[in-house]
């Protein structure tokens, strides 16, 4: 795809509201993606990992650094259009398979900076029972609701 996912790859790290965010994406290559019709394709697939750092207590609040297998990974790129990356959240069945969206931009003169951004909340739904949360704010969310800079690592 016109060679742009590698731009977007490795570790990049930012810091907002005393926390310490540490993105790392990976690429899966000709990844297969089964449709409930049945069709399938073979994709290349930008998928994201995240770990969020106490700064003020230096502890490790949330951590997915250890995930490796396509299907347990929680951030999946959708979309590159121009200098922007749309990306997806969806987080495990305990968490309510809550749902968020955001956006990274890539800086044409710094290639070592990308902006976070456009953070919101997906729509909200249980697929799997009950969800023991009253309203989808009192769902644990790690990922950063403010627009910071990354900084590749």
């Amino acid at each position: 795809m016109d060679n742009e996912f590698p731009f977007w790859l490795g570790t990049w790290e930012g810091t907002a509201d005393n926390k310490k965010y540490t993105f790392t994406f990976v690429l899966f290559e000709q990844h297969l993606m089964t449709f409930p019709n049945g069709e399938y394709e073979f994709r290349d697939r930008v998928v994201g990992k995240l770990k969020v750092t106490d700064l003020a207590t230096n502890q490790v609040i949330y951590d997915e650094s250890s995930f490796a297998n396509f299907d347990d990974y929680l951030i999946f790129g959708h979309t590159i259009y121009g200098r922007e990356f749309y990306f997806g959240f969806t987080d495990k069945e305990y968490h309510c398979n809550n749902s968020a969206d955001f956006t990274l931009v890539r800086y044409d003169n710094n290639p070592n900076e990308i902006l976070y951004k456009n953070f919101s909340y997906g729509e909200y739904f249980t697929l799997d029972g009950p969800c023991p949360y009253n309203d989808q704010l009192d769902i644990p969310m790690f990922l950063p609701k403010v627009d910071l800079i990354l900084t590749r690592q």
